[in-house]
């Protein structure tokens, strides 16, 4: 069976990165999805990494991965327990599939005292605070109807919700 690895690049090359490997003719991936980003004066449709700063690659032996790590903008090999980390090609797939299915996808990460809105069940648009976070679930804190509620949440089921200036006082004096 082979193994793809994950190479980590300088930020924002994913994309250059994975193109010159492909050059090289180095069977490469660098999941993208489309998003659409705001500036002061417009909008516009861009094509970002899913996986900031990450791209994967197959290699046969010593002399492709050493071309691997010259190629520029490629930082290191991802290292787990003192080697190269490997992935299991039936991970790949299931990113690939993912991407196929949802048309807009992210990674994010939570903290102790995000503010998230959950978005799949029965408690789907109730809005809470991270209290906890655990390996792939949350603990979410819940005001509603004069009641505190405590909430074990998956975290491919909360979205965070963007901060807005807490409490901002807007009072002038004279």
């Amino acid at each position: 069976m082979e193994h793809w690895f994950a190479i980590y690049t300088k930020s924002r090359t994913e994309k250059k990165v994975a193109d010159r490997l492909a050059d090289q003719h180095i069977e490469v991936y660098c999941p993208t999805q489309t998003v659409l980003r705001q500036w002061s004066d417009r909008k516009k449709k861009v094509t970002v990494a899913v996986f900031p700063s990450y791209v994967f690659v197959k290699f046969q032996d010593n002399n492709e991965r050493l071309r691997i790590l010259q190629t520029p903008g490629v930082v290191n090999f991802v290292r787990h327990l003192g080697a190269d980390a490997k992935i299991r090609p039936k991970e790949i797939e299931a990113i690939q599939n993912l991407l196929g299915e949802y048309e807009e996808v992210s990674v994010e990460s939570f903290e102790k005292g995000d503010k998230v809105q959950i978005q799949h069940g029965s408690m789907k648009g109730q809005e809470g605070k991270v209290i906890i976070t655990q390996k792939d679930k949350v603990i979410v804190y819940i005001e509603s109807l004069g009641l505190s509620l405590k909430a074990e949440v998956s975290k491919a089921k909360v979205k965070k919700v963007k901060r807005e200036e807490e409490n901002k006082d807007t009072r002038y004096y004279f």
